[in-house]
């Protein structure tokens, strides 16, 4: 049974996230044409290394993250990781994934939840996202209320080129 849980010191550690699977095959990417976004074929594999899994796993149990993880029998299935602190009125979701083999069934909703409900708990307006530009990782941000926004943050922007900036109002 799956149980999504505030990430501690005593339910995560560093080698947390060693089996954790981040692949994602990728078809369609949103590139901007002109004014508008359109979807081209572009398809890759995101699949992290163990470094990279423990680079993560040590950011989102520092202090300057809030993190929720997703355990199916204790193996962590999805976490999301907010940045604490406020940049002008939002709260930042740095990351949020769900394993492959979990997606579609309600996790990646649920974090999402809990995420916008921290934002409120913190003062934010919105919570900001840096999100991968494939089709459904946009289709599945979209589908949790967020929509492109006008004013990115811009060092996030430049950090992440491809990335479509997005706000989900949470008051």
């Amino acid at each position: 049974m799956v149980k999504i849980e505030l990430l501690s010191e005593n339910n995560f550690n560093e080698y947390s996230l060693d089996s954790y699977v981040r692949k994602q095959a990728v078809k369609r990417v949103y590139r901007r044409e002109g004014s508008k976004y359109v979807l081209v074929d572009m398809p890759y594999v995101e699949d992290w290394n163990l470094e990279r899994k423990r680079q993560v796993a040590k950011a989102i149990s520092s202090d300057e993250y809030i993190s929720y993880i997703a355990l199916d029998d204790d193996a962590v299935i999805g976490f999301i990781g907010l940045k604490k602190r406020l940049n002008n009125d939002n709260m930042i979701l740095d990351m949020m994934h769900v394993s492959a083999a979990c997606r579609g069934m309600g996790i990646g909703s649920k974090l999402f939840d809990l995420g916008k409900e921290e934002a409120k708990k913190a003062g934010a307006k919105g919570l900001y996202i840096s999100a991968c530009s494939s089709e459904e990782t946009i289709a599945f941000y979209k589908a949790m209320g967020a929509e492109l926004t006008n004013h990115p943050i811009q060092e996030i922007a430049d950090d992440e080129p491809y990335d479509l900036q997005m706000i989900c109002v949470v008051e």
